[in-house]
This record gives C-alpha cells, structure tokens and sequence, in this order.
C-alpha cells in the first residue's frame, strides 16, 4: 500500500523559521496533492509557560494583537494557496502546546507535522531541541524538521540509515518522496569490525535493498559506512554526499551515543544542518511501534 501525505499539518508563529518550514510544507503539499493547515497557538497565560515552549510561541496579549494574528494567517493562506494551487485552511488555538498540537494532529488525522527549527545561541537551541525531539515523540505523526536554508524543490538526494530491522514503512516513505521529488536513495548500514560481508547488519541491509528494488526502479546505492553509531555515522555521510533529507525511525537509531547532556543533545537533530524526517516505524518482527531508546 502506499504511503502519502493526505493531510500535512505545520506551526506558524510568525518567526522566519516557522514561514520558511510552511512554504516547505506547502510545496511538499502540492506534490502530494494534499490538503495543508497551518496552525497558530497561543498560550492561555504566559505564567505557566514553559521556557522551551516559549520558543514555539510569539506572545499576542491583546485583541488587537491576535486580530493581527489572524490577519497575517489568512495572508499567508491566500500567498501560499496562489503560488502551491493547494487547498489551505488555518487554525488558531489557545493552550498548552503538547495538547494543542496533539488535538490537531487527531483531530485532523494529520499524516505529516512540519516544524521550522532554527539555530539559535547554546542555550536555546539546549532547551528548544529537547521540546521539539519531546513532540516527535508524543505525537502519532511523522514530523519534518527543516531548516532555514533547505530547500524541498531541489530534493535530489535522500538518506535512510538501517538498523536492526528491516523499515518497510520508512522505505515505503522513501520511495514516495523519491517518486515525487524524482530523487536518489541512499541506505546505508554500519561496518563496526571492517569486515561486514556476513555481519547481521549487512544482511538487514541487502533484505532493506531487495525490499525497495521490489516497488521501484529509482535509482538506490546501498552501502555500508565505518562507525559505532547509526546516527553520527548518517550525519557525517549525508553531509559528505550532500544529501537534502534523511530519514530516521524515531527512537535510539536517532540519538547520538556518549554524547554530553545526552537527553538534550544527544538527538540527531542536535547536530544535522540536512532536513530529518522522524518516522514511527513498526518493527516487523515485533510488531510494535519504535519510540523510544
């Protein structure tokens, strides 16, 4: 069956992050076919914000501020609808931002959340991450992050690091955006002992490889790269290729090993300039969803 993009679902705040991840969005969109939302959240009451959600909140205290906020939304909507010829609707909410955000993404049965992350100072970037690798995990969605220098019309390169199991769904995915964007896959596994011919990894792998040419004729490379780490060893390959997306199953094959601070910065996001699809593959042997480490 194939995996798409019916419903794609990204937070605006205004911010130039938040802008460039819903133009992102909407061209994602228009290769899909698929209907975009944009949502707007405020908080209730800025006294109980969290300080790494008030990174994903510009704060409107008044009417005329949050008339304002529904006045740039309905711009943005009819700016995006005109250059993607998409169908758009936007939302506005109040509320704590998990909950908001999980509202949505059921309620619309979202099937792709976009995020607009931007580098900031040590300190933000400490605290904003940790939220954003805290939604990926909560929400029952895949979750895009991009960034301000990524660019979904030249998606030419995409990158699918292999683990322990075969990721029929994050192939599946792989192939789609593949199809649409008329780009190359790479999967890569890795090579701890320098000898990986008979290694398991290189036989999930090649089953990986076979799994993909069984569904498609785009061009694949399937190779294994040295290292200790899948997701240190997916950054450093991604960026030596030049790689535009990867993709990654959400849970230890995202984190980084032995890194400092390791709940906050040891996430693949922490240290990737390349756009990363999170996926909540299903690991079919043991048939339950791969969260977490």
């Amino acid at each position: 069956m194939p995996e798409d993009f019916k419903k794609i679902l990204t937070l605006v705040d205004f911010s130039s992050a938040s802008l460039h991840a819903a133009e992102e969005a909407a061209l994602i969109a228009s290769k899909f076919n698929s209907q975009l939302h944009l949502l707007h959240i405020s908080p209730i009451n800025i006294s109980y914000l969290l300080l790494p959600e008030a990174y994903f909140f510009r704060i409107t205290g008044n009417k005329k501020e949050k008339d304002s906020s529904t006045d740039k939304l309905k711009k943005l909507e009819e700016e995006l609808e005109n250059r993607f010829g998409i169908n758009i609707e936007y939302h506005e909410a109040e509320g704590k931002l998990f909950e908001i955000i999980n509202k949505y993404v059921h309620e619309l049965n979202s099937d792709l959340l976009v995020l607009g992350v931007n580098r900031q100072n040590w300190f933000k970037d400490l605290f904003f991450k940790n939220k954003v690798r805290n939604i990926i995990r909560s929400v029952d969605t895949e979750v895009l992050c991009v960034y301000p220098k990524s660019n979904a019309a030249r998606l030419k390169k995409i990158v699918l690091p292999i683990g322990k199991f075969i990721p029929k769904r994050k192939i599946r995915l792989a192939y789609e955006l593949a199809k649409k964007f008329a780009a190359n896959v790479h999967l890569i596994s890795l090579n701890k002992n320098g000898n990986s011919l008979g290694s398991e990894e290189t036989k999930i792998l090649m089953g990986s490889y076979q799994y993909l040419k069984d569904i498609t004729n785009i061009p694949v490379e399937c190779r294994t790269v040295p290292g200790n780490n899948l997701a240190q060893a997916t950054v450093q390959y991604a960026e030596n290729i030049g790689a535009d997306l990867i993709l990654v199953n959400a849970g230890s094959e995202s984190l980084f090993k032995n890194a400092m601070l390791r709940r906050w910065r040891g996430s693949i996001l922490n240290h990737s300039s390349i756009p990363i699809l999170s996926v909540h593959a299903i690991n079919d042997k043991t048939k339950h969803r791969q969260y977490r480490a």
